[in-house]
């Protein structure tokens, strides 16, 4: 059995073509790598995402069918997945809010794919860290705007004020 580079790591693999997905499925389960799926559309992507569940990475192909995978990849990077994209499509036709993301071009050979994965492994820290800590700011956000509906029913000023400010310190964050 190949090396365990990705042992019990769960890998979600989005692809639309069977013997495409088959492929990355086999060389994923040789490096020790959980594999979920291939699943091979948007909507049956969304419906296992919904299901929860620890998702380490994820390898997409971009187009599904006549739709994109974006939607997806918004989920997973919002869930802090390292996502690498496995695709025919030119760098130019991938969005910039994609930009970062690794990006194997098809046909994609099968130590690319892991490849590409421990990479992301190693550099995506510092990108899931401040979508992390950008989701974290907004959930503090509106919880001070709640304590500051309950200061103010309970006639306290000062503390009301003091929860603005901590609501505008983290607006000016946000802005930056």
């Amino acid at each position: 059995m190949a090396d365990m580079l990705m042992e019990d790591q769960r890998v979600l693999v989005i692809e639309d073509e069977y013997v495409v997905a088959e492929a990355i499925e086999r060389t994923l389960t040789r490096a020790g790598a959980i594999v979920l799926g291939p699943v091979p559309s948007v909507d049956q992507a969304m419906a296992l995402l919904d299901r929860g569940g620890r998702i380490d990475s994820a390898v997409l192909d971009i187009n599904l069918g006549e739709h994109k995978v974006y939607p997806v990849v918004d989920r997973l990077l919002a869930r802090g997945v390292r996502c690498v994209l496995a695709t025919g499509n030119d760098i130019a036709d991938v969005p910039s809010d994609y930009s970062e993301i690794a990006r194997l071009e098809k046909p994609v050979k099968a130590s690319s794919i892991i490849d590409a994965l421990k990479r992301v492994d190693a550099t995506a820290d510092g990108k899931v860290a401040k979508i992390n800590q950008y989701t974290s700011l907004l959930q503090l956000r509106e919880q001070l705007i709640v304590e500051i509906d309950v200061a103010d029913g309970s006639h306290e000023p000062l503390l009301a004020a003091r929860l603005y400010q901590a609501v505008d310190a983290i607006d000016q964050f946000l802005k930056v």
